[in-house]
């Protein structure tokens, strides 16, 4: 009982406004105190963030962030999308496919959806329009294209998952590639099927000559050399997450420095962006697992978990009702908060089920990159409208329709055969 009060008290604070971090600090601490009382509280209190914070496996979390900001700021994923711009500029909706492309380069240089779509709009939304695509499939191309960046790794959704469901941080980044290409994939037959049924939505233009595309190849290397690291030195056992992010942000430090994309201000820029996100990431992790503590002694998550469990219904109809509930959530409000309210409920039912906590982290992941499109709150949707003034969200919206049925059914296609999202993992 004081567990479900907990968790109404709770939304009563998130209803009015009060930052979710806090919410469940207060909510865990006051609970665990009338539950096991003020000296247990106390204690659990004074041991749970240096516990938790000290743990060498978040280490990854800053160098990571670090990496993204150092790429972000020092422009290095842009010579790439100008690349993939010159090569498919002879097929119609070249620069859409471009786009999704770049969007997948983006994320592979940040990890984080806003700053990979608030990139994208600046660059590519504007030479869409110049090149006569229509507003409405422009507007709905970088919607969903920047938000692959919360599932191509490095992608600091799923370390930050990883460590809540304690699974191994190299396998859930891994995991991330096939689905990653899969869902580029999925947005580029999108715009293949839209500009097939009405060509006028994106009319052909003329063709790059052969010398300059290959001269564009040039800006491509940066971003590659750091993929090829990151990935190829993870998938092959040379070094840990942790070290992969000290290599990454470095490799991305020493790249921007020899491009001179990377200047002074760009680097005090990076290190005060790394240490704001961080405290707020630690800030939540804390919060997030002292109210996980408070649903464990009050055993709700364990009740639920046993309830669910016990229904005589398929596991894949309770995971499909778990999607949606995320789904719906994260049209109101943001998944991250949404993920460390309710995972302490969540992950005991999933594991009850049966089902892989690494290919469960994946399907999370992809509805939280869904979740930054879908109406009425998408932040990609007013992340675009904040950099392209003369759009209307109407117009965004409307755009981003057709990528949001795209996602619907490759989601459908992960849950169904999780065995394309676990293949690399299970490999290594």
């Amino acid at each position: 009982m004081i567990g479900a009060l907990g968790i109404l008290v709770m939304l009563i604070l998130l209803f009015l406004r009060v930052p979710v971090a806090l919410c469940m600090g207060i909510v865990g601490f006051v609970g665990y105190w009338l539950v096991a009382g003020l000296n247990p509280a106390l204690h659990l209190m004074g041991i749970l963030p240096y516990s938790v914070l000290s743990n060498y496996t978040f280490t990854v979390v800053p160098l990571f962030i670090l990496m993204g900001f150092f790429m972000f700021y020092g422009q290095i994923a842009n010579g790439m999308f100008n690349a993939f711009n010159k090569w498919l500029s002879n097929i119609p909706g070249g620069i859409c496919y471009a786009t999704i492309l770049g969007g997948a380069a983006f994320g592979a240089a940040n990890g984080g959806g806003p700053a990979s779509t608030a990139t994208l709009s600046k660059i590519a939304i504007p030479e869409m329009t110049r090149l006569g695509v229509d507003r409405k499939l422009a507007y709905g191309v970088v919607a969903s294209a920047g938000p692959l960046a919360v599932m191509i790794p490095p992608s600091l959704l799923m370390i930050i998952y990883a460590i809540w469901a304690e699974q191994s941080v190299s396998k859930l980044l891994i995991a991330g590639v096939v689905p990653g290409i899969i869902i580029s994939l999925g947005y580029m037959l999108t715009v293949f099927v839209l500009t097939k049924r009405y060509p006028q939505l994106a009319p052909k233009v003329e063709k790059t000559p052969f010398k300059e595309k290959v001269q564009s190849l040039k800006g491509v290397w940066e971003i590659a050399v750091l993929i090829v690291a990151i990935l190829g030195g993870l998938y092959l056992g040379f070094f840990t997450p942790t070290e992969a992010g000290a290599i990454g942000a470095f490799v991305a430090l020493i790249v921007g420095l020899i491009t001179r994309k990377l200047n002074l201000k760009a680097f005090n820029q990076s290190v005060y962006e790394t240490i704001k996100t961080c405290g707020m990431i630690f800030f939540l992790v804390c919060s997030s697992l002292l109210f996980g503590s408070f649903m464990s002694i009050t055993q709700l998550s364990v009740v639920v978990s046993d309830f669910l469990v016990s229904l005589d219904v398929h596991p894949m109809v309770l995971m499909i009702a778990i999607c949606i509930m995320y789904l719906i959530l994260g049209c109101f409000i943001d998944m991250f908060s949404a993920l460390v309210i309710t995972l302490p409920i969540i992950l005991p039912t999933v594991e009850g089920l049966g089902f892989d906590l690494i290919w469960f982290g994946v399907i999370l992941v992809f509805i939280c990159e869904i979740s930054l499109v879908t109406p009425p709150f998408g932040m990609s949707l007013f992340v675009i409208k904040s950099t392209v003034p003369d759009g209307s969200i109407g117009e965004i919206i409307r755009g981003s329709v057709p990528f949001i049925v795209a996602d619907l059914l490759i989601l459908l296609f992960f849950l169904f055969f999780p065995g394309v999202v676990l293949f690399l993992p299970n490999m290594m």
